[in-house]
């Protein structure tokens, strides 16, 4: 089996923390990954929380046991991050 979820995810930029940045998460594992679970690890990680693209894109794919693809823009520079 092969199970594929996408979200849209926004984080304080450290750098600029009035900035707001949105990614988009595509997170693939060959089990099943509760959805519950994926909202509360972005929640607990993302949204007013100050982080990197890179280190969020990493942190998921730890906690979550899968593999995880995210794409945002930084500074007019687009930002694609895969982990493991």
């Amino acid at each position: 089996m092969k199970c594929r979820y996408d979200v849209e995810v926004r984080a304080q930029c450290p750098v600029n923390p009035t900035d707001t940045d949105l990614y988009q998460f595509t997170i693939e594992s060959e089990n099943l990954i509760e959805v519950e679970k994926i909202a509360e690890f972005f929640k607990l990680n993302a949204g007013k929380k100050e982080t990197f693209q890179e280190i969020l894109t990493q942190n998921c794919a730890v906690t979550l046991g899968a593999q995880v693809t995210s794409i945002g823009w930084h500074g007019g520079i687009r930002v694609t991050c895969q982990a493991p």
